[in-house]
């Protein structure tokens, strides 16, 4: 499979080294893409995983996979979405999404769906890009994808 998704594969990454290759411009808008994995549900999974293994091989990139499923309202959501950026770990385990962060005795102690944790995270890791994903984007609802693209813009 991944030799037949290897174009596929190639031209999204080419997309993500294309959208931040000058990360001193100033982005007016957020590099968007939308990639329609088909009609068979049961392929998205082993797709957007194999998608993900060569976006984090060919750049320097965070990339991070969002379910409806995982994220019925705005605030689990960014839960989710900060966990997933500044953990790296692909199996992970969520049961301590709803875990408070640990204050800071460098600044105001920042709630764990801030995106400023994944802020600090890209500084103290270097890296260039998050891609964010969104696995089964038909299932989400609407207003929630509006407020996602509004707060990462």
């Amino acid at each position: 499979m991944e030799e037949a998704d290897s174009a596929t594969q190639g031209s999204i990454v080419d997309f993500v080294t294309a959208a931040y290759s000058s990360p001193d411009e100033p982005k007016l808008a957020i590099p968007t893409g939308l990639v329609v994995a088909g009609p068979s549900i049961a392929s998205h999974g082993p797709y957007f995983g194999r998608l993900g293994r060569k976006i984090r091989a060919d750049t320097d990139s965070a990339y991070i996979v969002l379910t409806a499923g995982e994220c019925p309202n705005l605030k689990t959501l960014l839960k989710h979405l900060v966990k997933k950026a500044t953990s790296r770990v692909e199996d992970e385990d969520e049961d301590d999404v709803d875990q408070p962060s640990r204050p800071s005795r460098y600044g105001p102690r920042l709630l764990n769906y801030d995106l400023g944790h994944i802020q600090e995270w890209l500084k103290k890791n270097h890296v260039s890009s998050v891609v964010v994903t969104v696995q089964d984007s038909e299932a989400f609802d609407a207003g929630l994808l509006i407020d996602l693209i509004d707060l990462l813009q």
